[in-house]
């Protein structure tokens, strides 16, 4: 009898034991769709580092289905004095981080430039835990362009041609926009993480120059199916110089969007290295 007492609360405390909800994965379909990451960031963010590591998440979880382009603008992407040895801000960085405005702060991005509910923050979200989701949304979603790129690079003279063919696979009506990105990876510089400043940071994806306007260049108005609408940009690598602008972290990165005032969707995007 006294065995049975102190059975009772015992069964009683573990039938109490909160089981955690495992969510499944979502269904991702089969396509050749590719996402586009654009990444509000800078050196001198307190919070950035947590939405690097969001982003290296999503690109390990999903590889080559998101392309990833992290633009150091002008709030928080000033170098930190005394530390870093590098400045990644440039003009049309600056401009695509205001072109995104209004935003709460960073780290934020915008995924595919799909918009929000959230009238303050239309294009980017300020939490690094939603990107996922929103990641895996665009990714169920009907693919709609093939987007092909050839890259063409001489290590001797640094000079790349890049030929992009894009292929509508639907009528799309509208305007659409192309835009390329430089990015460059596997930089070591000074970074604000919380109260601490890391000197050996490792920053990725970081824009470094734009071969369109920063908003894009035109490809086409009112796309016909099947047809196939084909861009040409060149380009020379600055020198290597003191850790920057390697060839072998050198990454291209293009996208089609939408073009209006209400809408800037991305359709798709291609990635490579230039390697």
């Amino acid at each position: 009898f006294i065995s049975i007492l102190i059975l009772i609360p015992l069964i009683f405390i573990l039938s109490c034991e909160e089981i955690p909800l495992v969510l499944a994965d979502p269904l991702i379909p089969e396509s050749d769709k590719v996402v586009l990451i654009e990444e509000l960031t800078g050196a001198s963010c307190p919070n950035c580092p947590k939405g690097s590591t969001a982003i290296e998440n999503i690109l390990n979880k999903y590889p080559d289905k998101v392309a990833v382009v992290a633009i150091h603008g002008d709030f928080l992407a000033s170098p930190i004095p005394n530390r870093s040895k590098y400045d990644f801000r440039n003009k049309k960085a600056n401009d695509l981080e205001n072109w995104f405005r209004p935003w709460y702060g960073k780290p934020a991005a915008t995924t595919n430039r799909i918009l929000t509910d959230d009238a303050q923050e239309p294009y980017t979200i300020s939490s690094p835990d939603l990107w996922q989701a929103q990641v895996e949304n665009e990714l169920q979603k009907p693919h709609l362009l093939n987007l092909l790129m050839d890259i063409k690079y001489d290590s001797l003279t640094r000079k790349m041609e890049v030929e992009i063919a894009a292929i509508p696979l639907v009528e799309l009506n509208g305007n659409y926009n192309i835009s390329v990105y430089i990015t460059e990876s596997g930089i070591t510089d000074a970074q604000t993480n919380g109260g601490v400043i890391v000197d050996n940071y490792v920053h990725n994806h970081v824009l470094r120059e734009m071969l369109t306007k920063f908003d894009g260049d035109n490809i086409g108005n009112n796309l016909q199916k099947s047809s196939i609408l084909k861009r040409n940009y060149t380009y020379t690598l600055p020198p290597e110089s003191q850790g920057l602008w390697k060839a072998s972290n050198i990454e291209v990165v293009a996208m089609v969007s939408r073009s209006s005032s209400s809408d800037r969707s991305v359709l798709q995007a291609v990635v490579k290295h230039l390697n």
